[in-house]
């Protein structure tokens, strides 16, 4: 072979290479896409930062933008998609007060507040196996009452906690907070809680859905949903569920046993024995 040939055999064997080399980078697959890469920066999501930025104007602005991004998009949990049928839960006896996001006698000595994500699993096994042995031995009685407060978190459920949030706020204004409550985590594992899902739940339980959906799709209570997060972060709140019983704090995965002792503990303090009557 001649030094000719040679020449013109390895310029073709170079310009392949190069080719081959800058299809490597246009797909991401090249050194020099993995170098930029690294340089880059992780940016968080804004609509992930939103609890920590709601202060006066900018609450409105960003509730605005959530609202509009849920409109496009159906945040889903890690459920199936949407069920033709939900488990509805049973009705609470009706001579246990409720007011709002408050169930008990407004007279109860002891108030227990708890700062929660509708979910979040900690949450969910306190609101389906502790809250309603809580109920039964000292919120019929009349000693304590429940005080439920927002506080989802985006970072670790996605933007789908605020909008269930939002809603139950909505089911609030009806009155039956309590009910949408149990809604909520009786479904969280099997359903997709999108806008849709969340007005069926209103309707499979009686409200005004009207009044329900308008509520939703304005974000009416995204303020108050804002406020509750950052009422639990001046608490020191550090994850969900968050509980005050009285003056003593309870987070995480508790036990009845924990619960009952704390409960009685701050009904010692009050001058109350926790006894039946």
């Amino acid at each position: 072979m001649g030094r000719r040939a040679r020449r013109r055999r390895e310029k073709r064997r170079t310009t392949k290479v190069l080719v081959e080399a800058e299809v490597e980078v246009a797909e991401g697959l090249g050194p020099a896409r993995e170098r930029r890469e690294k340089k880059r920066p992780t940016r968080p999501s804004r609509r992930l930062r939103y609890p920590r930025i709601l202060t006066g104007v900018a609450a409105a602005v960003v509730a605005a933008t959530i609202l509009i991004v849920l409109s496009l998009a159906p945040w889903e949990n890690d459920g199936e998609a949407t069920p033709s049928e939900f488990i509805v839960p049973t009705p609470r006896p009706a001579d246990i007060p409720s007011q709002g996001t408050t169930l008990g006698s407004p007279d109860a000595p002891l108030t227990i507040v708890e700062y929660s994500d509708f979910l979040c699993p900690f949450c969910t096994r306190a609101a389906l196996e502790i809250v309603p042995q809580i109920e039964e031995e000292y919120v019929v009685t009349g000693r304590v009452k429940l005080v439920w407060k927002q506080f989802p978190l985006p970072q670790l459920h996605g933007e789908a906690a605020i909008v269930a949030a939002a809603a139950s706020e909505c089911a609030a204004e009806q009155n039956a907070f309590w009910e949408y409550h149990d809604m909520l985590f009786l479904n969280n594992k099997s359903v997709t809680f999108n806008i849709e899902n969340l007005k069926r739940f209103a309707r499979d339980l009686d409200l005004d859905t009207e009044k329900f959906n308008v509520c939703l799709d304005e974000g009416k209570y995204m303020d108050k949903v804002a406020a509750d997060y950052d009422e639990a972060d001046r608490r020191g709140a550090t994850g969900t569920p968050t509980f005050f019983v009285g003056q003593t704090q309870l987070t995480g995965a508790k036990s009845y046993g924990e619960f009952k002792t704390a409960i009685e503990d701050e009904l010692a303090k009050l001058g109350e024995t926790g006894e039946t009557e």
